[in-house]
C-alpha cells in the first residue's frame, strides 16, 4: 500500500457512493464527479453501475434511465437556446437528442414487456405435453400387444411416486 494513501472505511466508501449517486442524479458529468472525488472517470462509472446493480439482474435499463435523467437539464438549455434563435445551439440540441434516443432505445429493449410471452410459452408446453402423451399411448399400445407387458409402478403399490403423467394445460 502506498505510504501517502489511507484506505477508506466501509462507511466512508458508502458515503462516497451516495455522494456520487446524488451528483449523477443532479446531472453532473462523470468527469466533474471524478474531479471532485479525486477518482478516474472510469471508476466513477464503475461505482454508478455497481450502485444500480440489484442481485445479478441487468443494469442496462436502470443505467439508461439515469443517463436520460442526467440529459434532461441539457435538453432544456439547448432547446431554450434554439427557441431564442441561437443557431450555434442547434448542434448541441441535436447531440443531446441523439444521446437521449440512444438511451431510450436501450431502456425500451431491456424493459420491454413481451406481450403474449406467457401465452406462447403455455402453447409450446401444451404441444410438448401432447407429443409426450401420444408417445406414451403408442408405447402402451405396443406393450399391450406383447405377451407379457411390464406393469408400471404405482404410488400405492411401492410407496414411491409413480411415472410422471403429463396432461396438456388449459389456458387460465
Amino acid at each position: 500500500m502506498p505510504a501517502g494513501k489511507l484506505r477508506m472505511t466501509a462507511q466512508q466508501r458508502e458515503f462516497r457512493r451516495l455522494r456520487i449517486m446524488g451528483m449523477v442524479q443532479a446531472g453532473y458529468s462523470y468527469l466533474a464527479i471524478a474531479d471532485s472525488e479525486q477518482l478516474s472517470k472510469e471508476r466513477v462509472r464503475q461505482i454508478v453501475v455497481a450502485s444500480l446493480k440489484v442481485k445479478d439482474e441487468g443494469t442496462k435499463g436502470d443505467l439508461a434511465l439515469v443517463q436520460m435523467a442526467r440529459l434532461e437539464p441539457a435538453l432544456r438549455l439547448a432547446s431554450g437556446a434554439v427557441a431564442k434563435g441561437r443557431i450555434e445551439a442547434i448542434d448541441r440540441l441535436i447531440r443531446v437528442l441523439d444521446r437521449i434516443d440512444k438511451y431510450a432505445t436501450v431502456e425500451i429493449a431491456v424493459n420491454h414487456d413481451y406481450a403474449g410471452a406467457r401465452e406462447r410459452l403455455m402453447r409450446k408446453i401444451n404441444r410438448v405435453a401432447a407429443r409426450i402423451l401420444a408417445e406414451q399411448k403408442d408405447a402402451s399400445a405396443a406393450g399391450a400387444a406383447a405377451d407379457s407387458p411390464t406393469p408400471e409402478p404405482s404410488e400405492e403399490a411401492s410407496g414411491k411416486p409413480g411415472w410422471l403423467s403429463l396432461q396438456p394445460l388449459e389456458n387460465p
